[in-house]
């Protein structure tokens, strides 16, 4: 081969390239929908088909939510063909809910599930932990994929927004528990985190997975920023809503989806998406 062919080649841009052998990527993805206070045209009312809309033009295999915590909310998503939901199994943590898992039916089989407080008594419900302003929790699911075999845990957590400490020592006790339950296996951790990328938290978080953003193959799509308050304006430093993996997972893609519905947003927030491949 030639020095100029050579160069042509070095030259090309980075693609991602799937061989006949990969299988079709688990495309996942965390959605803080808000909670139902707010008046039209941003009421739960008016943005519930937004929502729905979001997450079947985009057809995730498996997706947590924030902020639902009015059950005409989960009702709302679960009719949505093809999705069953849960949020850990545990009727004296009724505010659970607000942390669903969706997963579609037709690509995953759930094992097991689960929830605890993210405090310094996780087993105990309704404990709140630390400096937080209220109670919260991170739901989990054990999944097979179908269709590689393999097994994983998917975390969903809404972490505080006003305590530090909490925040921090929250995403602790998740490493803590995914070293016992997940050993071995992959794990995703997704949500909203209320914490930008220079914080304690997310370094914490990095110590222990790879950041979807910076892991991707291809150049991260969308907004740089997850929180848009309503708002088209720039808020560069509002990326709070994050999707971790374990190393060795590659990332195909990731992208924060700021797509309106006819003109209006869905949430508050833009989910975030990305597409992996367990290896």
């Amino acid at each position: 081969m030639t020095r100029l062919a050579l160069l042509f080649l070095a030259l090309l841009p980075a693609v991602t390239v799937l061989s006949a052998a990969d299988p079709e990527p688990l495309r996942i993805a965390t959605f803080n929908i808000r909670i139902t206070v707010d008046k039209a045209p941003n009421d739960w009312k008016s943005r519930s088909p937004r929502v729905c809309k979001i997450i079947t033009d985009n057809d995730f295999h498996l997706f947590g939510v924030q902020e639902a915590f009015h059950p005409k909310q989960i009702k709302d998503l679960q009719k949505i063909p093809g999705y069953a939901a849960f949020n850990g199994g545990n009727k004296k943590i009724g505010t659970a809910r607000r942390d669903t898992i969706f997963y579609k039916t037709d690509r995953l089989e759930l094992l097991d599930q689960g929830v605890f407080m993210l405090s310094e008594t996780p087993d105990v419900p309704k404990s709140k932990g630390w400096d937080a302003y209220q109670e919260r929790m991170a739901v989990w699911g054990k999944f097979r994929d179908k269709v590689t075999g393999r097994v994983f845990i998917h975390y969903n957590t809404h972490l505080d927004n006003k305590g530090t400490a909490a925040r921090l020592n929250s995403i602790k006790l998740i490493r803590s528990h995914a070293k016992k339950n997940a050993a071995g296996i992959p794990v995703i951790l997704s949500g909203d985190f209320n914490a930008r990328p220079d914080s304690d938290v997310y370094r914490e978080a990095a110590a222990e997975w790879k950041d979807a953003f910076k892991a991707t193959e291809k150049e991260p799509a969308g907004t740089f920023w997850t929180l848009n308050k309503y708002s088209l304006a720039e808020r560069p430093g509002t990326r709070i809503d994050y999707i971790f993996v374990t190393p060795g997972t590659r990332v195909l893609s990731y992208c924060v989806i700021n797509t309106l519905i006819d003109n209006q947003f869905p949430s508050d927030h833009y989910p975030v998406m990305a597409e992996i491949i367990m290896e």
